[in-house]
């Protein structure tokens, strides 16, 4: 059937739009009358009280003991795995929720025999446990300013785990970056995704290399089923990367996400440890920890820094590296092109000997993190003479300014020797006016013993513009200390500071951890009273 199409004259459209302004604005000033009908009038700004609300409980997720998920040839000469890894879980909590104490448990909040119960006495609370058989949560409900660290530290003297594999018990996240790592020819990568919720987490995952994203197609979705983890191997997903970034964002539940990585160089090791999460994209972010021995400019094993713009647009970063006598030049390091979505790779190589930290200011926001290589001697009976090496993985961290405090912890694993690293961070970096600045921020820092007692203090003056490092010999003996406390005033330049960790009876085998931070505690929330009539 043919349609007609009825043309409505100019006049009557006007006249039509007119009618339905006017009972437009009939309803809404109905609406407006009929708002006001029966409500009281609005209460007095000051008729608010603060209600106090207590904290929630908050669980750290702890990385489980590390694993070799490589067939074993059967003979010992030859093997992956010749000896044993040696695990230990290192707790402590500072001043938890009266009445609150914190306790250990599995990954679903199961509480068994095998685990170490609550951790004691009150005010202090403190704890080692030996070779835990899995992942681990420190729950607790946080207090006044409540530092809760924890740490899995496992230790492999040979074999292609050899190192000190490090990583700290943290907050789950809805989202995760991951800077380190790779799954080139001797690399392997484990992605490690946990779930300590009571419902599945539904995980998307992005990657990035030197060449651009890195398309993962069907496996960057990963459901976490609740009180479980789920192990995802990169060289699979994510082949022949000679570095790694990954961004980790979850739906339907909080997780917590690390990757173990280690490496070989032939049949000789050449570091492992775990690459954690850092500071979420920033146009400024510091990397702690760096050490140079005096490595060449051109030394494969010299430190360097990882650097990636996940944006769409590139752009310009200027580095700041602070030693210990101050700012150091980089030989023409300082500036570094940044091409949306690549991974930038830029090596620390020739600096002097000391301990460092680099602070990046971009135009556009980026994620950092660093890798430290130590040389170490090869076994008696190794096949091969060459040194094997072990690797440090660094991460990004916020920068702090003035009135920003950086307070927070690290617990250290047993019988290691430690230093902590600090460096103080000039709000204006200029180049050429850095190393002016004539200033301080006085840190203190406090171990705490494994009885929970405070077993040592240390105050820090820590000159702008430069790294202070302070070994195990100035502040305690090996295994004295559970945790590391450190806090500075609000009104002083910022500090950023790290801790480096290594096996006592072997100090190449390392790691190097940044600090967590406290636990948000409850507090008073304004509530304002309002009386309804009708």
């Amino acid at each position: 059937m043919k349609r007609t199409k009825l043309e409505v004259p100019a006049a009557a459209r006007r006249a039509a739009a007119a009618v339905g302004g006017l009972l437009c604005a009939m309803a809404v000033a109905a609406l407006a009358v009929t708002d006001n009908v029966g409500r009281a009038p609005a209460p007095p700004a000051d008729d608010v009280r603060a209600v106090p609300v207590a904290a929630a409980e908050t669980g750290l997720v702890c990385p489980a003991p590390a694993e070799l998920h490589q067939p074993d040839v059967g003979d010992d000469e030859f093997s992956a795995a010749p000896v044993e890894t040696t695990t230990w879980l290192t707790a402590a909590v500072l001043d938890p929720a009266r009445g609150e104490e914190p306790v250990l448990t599995a990954l679903d909040g199961a509480r068994s025999a095998d685990l170490t119960g609550p951790l004691e006495p009150g005010d202090v609370a403190a704890v080692r446990q030996g070779e835990p058989s899995g992942a681990r949560m420190v729950r607790v409900t946080p207090g006044g300013a409540t530092y809760a660290a924890a740490t899995v530290a496992s230790v492999t003297t040979e074999g292609d785990l050899r190192g000190m594999i490090a990583g700290p018990c943290a907050v789950p996240a809805v989202e995760h970056w991951l800077v380190g790592g790779s799954t080139a020819v001797g690399s392997s990568g484990r992605l490690v995704l946990q779930n300590p919720g009571g419902t599945p987490a539904t995980v998307t995952l992005e990657a990035w290399g030197a060449s651009g994203p890195v398309v993962l197609g069907s496996q960057s979705l990963v459901v976490v089923p609740p009180g479980e983890q789920v192990v995802t191997m990169l060289e699979a997903v994510a082949p022949d990367q000679s570095r790694l970034a990954l961004h980790v964002t979850a739906e339907g539940g909080r997780v917590g996400a690390y990757v173990q990585h280690h490496r070989i160089d032939g049949l000789v090791p050449a570091g492992a440890d775990l690459v954690v999460g850092g500071g979420a994209p920033a146009r400024a972010t510091a990397v702690s920890g760096v050490v140079s021995t005096g490595e060449a400019v051109d030394d494969p094993h010299a430190p360097r820094l990882e650097l990636l713009t996940p944006g769409a647009i590139a752009g310009t970063a200027h580095l700041s590296v602070l030693g210990p006598d101050g700012p150091v030049r980089l030989r023409g390091g300082e500036e570094v092109a940044l091409e949306p979505g690549r991974l930038t790779a830029v090596p620390l190589g020739g600096l002097p000997a000391g301990s460092y930290t680099v602070v990046v200011d971009a135009d556009v926001s980026v994620v950092a993190g660093g890798a430290v290589d130590r040389e170490g001697t090869a076994a008696r009976d190794a096949v091969i003479d060459d040194a094997p090496y072990d690797r440090a993985w660094l991460t990004g961290q916020a920068v702090p300014t003035a009135g920003v405090v950086a307070d927070g912890a690290v617990a250290v694993p047993d019988d290691a020797t430690y230093g902590v690293t600090l460096s103080g961070l000039p709000d204006e970096r200029d180049p050429e006016r850095i190393g002016d600045v004539d200033d301080s921020t006085e840190v203190t820092l406090r171990g705490i013993g494994p009885d929970g007692d405070e077993v040592w203090t240390h105050t820090a003056d820590v000159p702008t513009g430069q790294t202070v490092e302070l070994d195990t010999a100035e502040l305690s003996d090996p295994g004295d200390t559970v945790a590391v406390v450190a806090e500075q005033p609000a009104e002083e330049p910022g500090v950023v500071w790290s801790v480096r960790m290594a096996e006592a009876d072997d100090t190449t085998l390392f790691s190097v951890l940044a600090p967590t931070a406290p636990l948000a505690a409850g507090g008073d929330v304004p509530v304002r009273r309002v009386d309804a009539v009708g």
